[in-house]
């Protein structure tokens, strides 16, 4: 029995921290402008009419120098669907009665804040919050259940940045991430029998970066980095018949690299390209370990691989007033097929965008977006290892959002 749940809390907890519904490759989540969804974020790093761009790059935030003070709120509706029906201990044998995880995913809403106060036309200093990574997802009893059951994976990220326009062609920003991060998470039985759980928390910081290149008044192009930010997890577990007591465990995010052009074709459409680079394979195992010994627990390699998101889109604006976007990208997922599992069956997607905005006055503008996003099957094919039985199934998954968002330039 410890050796059982030993592994099967130490898979549990590493798995749980790249959760499986995520709304980007892994467990990120791109969802951080409402403006940029509605082009599937197409040129976000180039900037948009709102702050939101300030996300990928805070340079963006010198676009906003001559406004005072701006603040922008964002809130998305996300929809996930992914459902295994076919779970057993190999390719199509069926476990009767507990082949089906039901709905792993959880119907989720994720707000997003921007400020930024231009101080004079070369200075704007500003601010966000945001939920950068993580995600709620649930499962049915099945026969899956021991490699992953319940999981609750939260991050919010404050980062005060600042811009300066160097030139009429070029500006450059930074900012402070200021990053928390809580995991709370069950393991069960096939039969609903509980037999780990655990919770950990963490604060760390990190940075990002910047430059804004604009040639010409119909030319913006933009380049922003993420940090990767080192967190230690601290917290408690409870493994059946085998540990009670404090955990601790390591996990890095991966920096991100985001490149974006905006491009004016006459006075009313916009063409917008992107391309952004995850450095996922710096992940290559979780190792869970006790507080008090420092001795592993639990051990789950995963060896995943960067990612890559690209992206087309385009905005017209059919008179002074209202605007209207749409976009398509494409994701490859870093999650190899070696390392699959029920928590993280993600796999490549496609983006499809439409989105508008609407000035209401000369002060405020609203903005919504709708996005269906195309996930392929998530194929699992585990042996036996640790006490964990052996897992065969096939995610059918997909994700739909629905966002809105206000600026009010005060």
């Amino acid at each position: 029995m410890k050796n059982v749940c030993v592994r099967g809390a130490g898979l549990g907890l590493a798995t749980v921290l790249f959760a499986t519904s995520a709304l980007a490759g892994g467990f990120a989540i791109r969802e951080q402008s409402v403006e940029g969804q509605g082009a599937s974020f197409a040129g976000v790093a180039a900037g948009t009419d709102g702050l939101s761009s300030m996300f990928w790059n805070p340079a963006t935030m010198a676009q906003h120098s001559g406004n005072g003070f701006v603040s922008e709120g964002n809130v998305s509706l996300i929809i996930p669907q992914a459902q295994a029906e076919d779970g057993g201990p190999a390719p199509g044998v069926l476990a009767p009665g507990l082949n089906d995880s039901g709905n792993i995913g959880v119907v989720t809403p994720l707000p997003a804040s921007y400020w930024v106060y231009g101080v004079n036309e070369q200075l704007v200093v500003g601010a966000s919050l945001n939920a950068p990574f993580g995600l709620t997802t649930n499962a049915d009893n099945w026969f899956g259940s021991p490699h992953g059951d319940k999981s609750a994976v939260a991050t919010y990220t404050f980062t005060p940045s600042a811009s300066y326009r160097l030139s009429d062609m070029f500006s450059i920003g930074a900012g402070i991430q200021v990053q928390y991060m809580s995991v709370d998470i069950n393991s069960r039985t096939p039969a609903g029998v509980e037999f780990f759980e655990a919770e950990g928390d963490a604060i760390d910081f990190g940075f990002t970066a910047g430059l804004l290149f604009e040639p010409t008044d119909s030319t913006d192009i933009g380049i922003g980095f993420r940090s990767s930010i080192s967190h230690k997890l601290k917290g408690d577990a409870t493994i059946a018949g085998a540990f009670d007591g404090d955990i601790t465990a390591k996990f890095k995010s991966p920096e991100t690299v985001t490149i974006g052009i905006r491009q004016e074709l006459g006075e009313d459409f916009r063409l917008m390209a992107g391309a952004e680079w995850a450095n996922w394979s710096r992940f290559k195992e979780l190792d869970i370990r006790s507080a008090a010994t420092g001795t592993t627990i639990g051990l789950t390699p995963e060896e995943w691989d960067d990612s890559w998101f690209v992206s087309v889109g385009g905005e017209y604006d059919f008179n002074d007033q209202l605007t209207v976007r749409a976009g398509l990208g494409y994701e490859d997922s870093p999650v190899p097929e070696s390392t699959r599992t029920p928590r993280v069956p993600d796999n490549d997607r496609i983006w499809l965008s439409i989105g508008a905005g609407y000035q209401i006055t000369p002060s405020m503008r609203a903005n919504i977006a709708y996005t269906h996003v195309f996930i392929e099957d998530g194929d699992i094919n585990l042996a036996a290892a640790g006490g964990l039985p052996p897992l065969a199934a096939s995610f059918e998954q997909s994700l739909d959002i629905v966002s809105a968002s206000f600026t009010m330039d005060w």
